[in-house]
């Protein structure tokens, strides 16, 4: 079954809950995933030094082979979260354009929550601005 909380959020805040229960909560999971995805895609590939592929690449690298960078941050964001978010499955990432924000890379990501329950999929989206800050809504 997974963890509604990650291993950091627990860490952090190590109360015991009060209502132990053998259901997921699936808000409260969402909510935990998308805390971790804001701090994967905002790090930077080669800056934790016990993994120097957790993150995604920094925008500065990508842009020089503008547009075809955007199907490589397209696959380095898919690649991070197959990889470092274990509690979603069947991720898909596309381009969304948008010619109101020509200054930034917008994706859309779809998945599913991994719960032994029901099937819960997500919908996020991310804005990756000039200075490489993603802004992660779900």
């Amino acid at each position: 079954m997974p963890r509604e909380r990650s291993l950091l959020e627990r860490f952090r805040s190590p109360e015991i809950d009060s209502e132990r229960t053998i259901h997921v909560d699936t808000k409260r999971l969402a909510d935990s995933v998308l805390d971790n995805l804001r701090r994967l895609l905002n790090s930077h590939q080669g800056n934790v030094p016990i993994r120097s592929d957790y993150g995604i690449p920094p925008i500065v690298d990508v842009l020089h082979n503008f547009p075809d960078a955007i199907g490589g941050m397209r696959k380095a964001i898919k690649t991070a979260i197959e990889v470092y978010e274990p509690r979603l499955r069947r991720v898909s990432v596309r381009h969304v354009e948008n010619p109101d924000d020509p200054l930034a890379l917008n994706f859309e990501i779809s998945a599913e929550l991994v719960t032994e329950e029901d099937k819960a999929s997500v919908q996020i989206s991310t804005r990756i601005d000039g200075s490489g800050h993603v802004r992660v809504k779900g």
